[in-house]
Order: C-alpha cells, then structure tokens, then sequence
C-alpha cells in the first residue's frame, strides 16, 4: 500500500521519467536507483537501502517482469534486492551484497520478504536484452572491486554507480596504496573513455545526474595528475556531505583524507 512507502517526513521514493520508458528512482535525496523498461522486461539498476516497499513502488510504474541488477555490493546499492527472489551483480559485489549498515539495518533486511535471494554473476561484456533494449556490462572497480557499469546501447546512458559523478568519488580501497588505488581508477575511466562515442549522457548515483560524457576525461586527468603528485588537495574536505574538518571517515578504515579536483572531478583519497 502506499502507507508503506510513507514515513513522518514524507514520501520514502521519488520518482521521474527522464525518457521513454526510463525513469530516475530517488531515496530521500541521498541516492538513485534507475528502471529502464523494454518490450518484455524491465532493468532495475540499484534498490537503494530497502525501506518501506520498493518492490511496490517499482511495480506500480511498470507491469513488466522486473531484472535487479547492481552496480556495485555496498549496502545503499543492494539493501532492497530483498524484496525480489534473485539479483544480478558481479561476483565480487555479491561478497558483501547481504551486509547492511549496522546492526538494526541488518536485522531489517532479515525481516524483508527474501533476505536469501539468489544472486546471478555478472561478467564483463555480458549483454542484457530487455526486448528491444540490450544493456552493455562494463566491469570496472576501484571504488569498489566489483563495480559494474551499465551501458544502454539504445539511448546511449551510461550507469556509473559510484565510480564516477558529479560531487566526489570515494577511493576507498584499505588493501592497497593511494597510488594503486588511484591507478585502479584511472584504468576504469580509461576503459569507459574507449566507449566515449557510443555515450550520451552519464548517470550516477550519487550527487545529480545526468553528466555529460567530459566528466570522463575530466576524471582521467584529474587520476594522472595526481598520480605525478603535480596537484596541491583541497584545504579540507568539505562538501556533498564532507564536513570541513572531516579528515577520518570510518568507511575508509581510518586515516588522513584528502580530497583532489580538476574540471568536473573530484576524488577523496586516504594517504
């Protein structure tokens, strides 16, 4: 019921169409998901955190059977997949699919209609066909080992989750050095450069949307130069959520944070 999808500050999900038969789903304006239907089935990039009834809310734009798929494992990506039997992701994202955001988001998702939905791999090149719509799976990763793009080859959208957008991307790799972590980076926009003509527009899940296809190059050399040390970061951190005086951010497993832009890009990084 709509009651669902309704706490004491409003609506939970917004909604809007962005083009024929593609719709921005919204979570209490901090994430986005994207629904993109075909002639036979629907894709529904990202389920957000899971609350009220998405699967609910999902449905009551479109009868056609719904395909989830992620972007990447983190929890603001996945934590609705629950409300479906299966989910479709890379293999690395469904490692940490199922692990929410503390201990009573965890017992929620216990509660949800199919906690032990089965998950499907991804791998990069796979095509998904909607019916008159094939979706392009670009395995890219260094915000996230697992991350996966999503390319609609009928429209031209690019799904970044994320690896790109508009405010900053979190680098948040504990197992390496900045330096690889940032080289990771550069390799995944470099890949998804190598399909620069095809792409129309960017959308991302974080921080507004859409991106026109420069944030591309923009992230490319912003990587390159900070890989050759020849930018100076940001006096602190602040923005898109990032206090000024924000220097440790538990989600990065501690350490001194800095943030580096050029053009459009901006990255935070643990040194």
């Amino acid at each position: 019921m709509r009651a669902d999808n309704i706490d004491e500050k409003g609506l939970i999900y917004g909604k809007w169409q962005v083009m024929k038969n593609t719709w921005v789903l919204q979570y209490k304006n901090s994430v986005c998901a994207h629904l993109l239907i075909g002639e036979e089935k629907a894709l529904l990039i990202d389920t957000m955190y899971g609350e009220g009834n998405l699967r609910e809310f999902v449905e009551g734009i479109t009868d056609k059977p719904v395909m989830v798929a992620n972007t990447h494992g983190h929890f603001d990506h996945t934590g609705g997949n629950a409300f479906w039997e299966e989910a479709w992701m890379s293999e690395e994202a469904a490692e940490d699919c199922k692990h929410a955001f503390g201990e009573e988001m965890q017992a929620r998702f216990e509660k949800m209609p199919h906690p032990d939905y089965t998950v499907h791999a991804l791998h990069d090149g796979d095509i998904i066909d909607l019916g008159g719509r094939k979706i392009l799976c670009i395995h890219i990763g260094a915000h996230h080992l697992g991350s996966m793009a999503y390319l609609d080859e009928s429209t031209g959208a690019l799904y970044s989750g994320d690896e790109l957008e508009a405010g900053q991307v979190l680098l948040m790799r504990r197992d390496r050095s900045w330096q690889e972590t940032v080289q990771m980076h550069l390799a995944t926009m470099e890949k998804l450069a190598a399909h620069a003509d095809e792409i129309k527009a960017i959308w991302p899940c974080h921080n507004g949307n859409p991106l026109i296809p420069q944030y591309l190059f923009d992230y490319i050399e912003l990587d390159k130069k900070v890989l050759a040390e020849e930018l100076q970061p940001e006096p602190d951190l602040a923005g898109y959520g990032m206090g000024p005086g924000s220097r440790d951010f538990p989600v990065f497993g501690g350490g001194n944070l800095y943030r580096y832009q050029y053009g459009g890009a901006s990255i935070i990084i643990r040194q």
